[in-house]
């Protein structure tokens, strides 16, 4: 039977770059400082043109460091990482992103609570580095109406606890804790029909449907770097033109290729999945129209 206790040998780190070193150095300095001092790290880069690949060489030798095809997106870069880690024996992976930053408790708090809740995914509370708000303790959505995602504010309070709080929606790879246990049953991320965005949401909601608890530890931290996050998340400075790229390019999370895939396989609807992507789309644009609007009686008061 597998001993599916956090040891150290078997706790691996997985992170995709692309460039941005200047981010992968501050990720790699804040999990060195963790206190939770041995596990093990595998960066995939998928094509980096930067730094990246002599200053790993010079300052992070022991970080395991997987050049891959420049081709890549997130979800074929983490699944390399992925299988990387498994041939080396990982029972627990932690997925970070090269803009999101660790607390030094962090992964000892989420393991700690993986002991607790065996067969759990377990995300840490995500909290903008700039801003110092609290970004996302718990989330809810409604796959039906479309998929909005509504932040829970009221389970703000509940930041520093030592607890773990159930949640139906986990968002992103922000230093997720899952076990071994959960890729073996669910498979990984779907590189083939959603390459980049998408195919987290796609895991998730699979790991939903066969039963796997979902949480959020309430005393783990990640800071966001949200400097150079997509298009789509700063709707107000959007012109028209650029508004309609979102919809087009593969890296903005709102283009409507990877967005119709995940309806096509999840709508709980058979064969209506276009009603759920005409609602994302009709809320989407309701919102940048609303805050494109704001941003110019703002500009024009001024």
């Amino acid at each position: 039977m597998r001993d599916n206790r956090p040891t150290n040998d078997r706790i691996y780190v997985v992170i995709p770059v692309l460039n941005r070193w200047h981010q992968t150095r501050t990720c790699l300095q804040h999990l060195k400082s963790s206190t939770k001092k041995i596990f093990n790290i595998i960066i995939v880069d998928h094509g980096s043109t930067d730094d990246t690949t002599q200053a790993l060489r010079d300052f992070y030798p022991e970080v395991m460091h997987i050049r891959a095809d420049s081709s890549l997106w997130w979800a074929g870069a983490t699944n390399i990482g992925l299988r990387e880690a498994f041939k080396h024996g990982a029972e627990w992976i932690i997925l970070l992103n090269n803009d999101c930053y660790v607390k030094p408790d962090t992964l000892t708090k989420l393991l700690s609570h993986a002991e607790h809740h065996p067969g759990a995914i377990i995300a840490p509370v995500q909290q903008h580095q700039n801003e110092g708000a609290t970004s996302i303790v718990r989330a809810a959505s409604c796959f039906l109406a479309g998929y909005p995602t509504v932040v829970l504010p009221w389970h703000a309070r509940h930041v520093g606890e030592p607890r773990a709080l159930r949640t139906r929606l986990i968002i992103g790879g922000r230093g997720v804790l899952i076990p071994r246990t959960v890729f073996d049953a669910i498979g990984m991320f779907d590189e083939a029909r959603m390459p980049h965005y998408g195919a987290d949401h796609d895991f998730y909601l699979r790991c939903r449907k066969r039963g796997v608890p979902l949480y959020v530890a309430a005393d783990a931290m990640v800071e966001l770097d949200c400097s150079h996050t997509t298009l789509a998340t700063r709707l107000g400075s959007l012109t028209m033109r650029q508004f309609r790229e979102t919809l087009t390019q593969r890296r903005s999370h709102r283009n409507l290729h990877d967005l119709a895939t995940l309806f096509r396989l999840h709508y709980p609807i058979p064969g209506m999945w276009w009603v759920g992507v005409g609602l994302n789309l009709a809320r989407y644009t309701l919102i940048y129209l609303a805050a494109r609007s704001l941003r110019l009686f703002a500009t024009r008061g001024n």
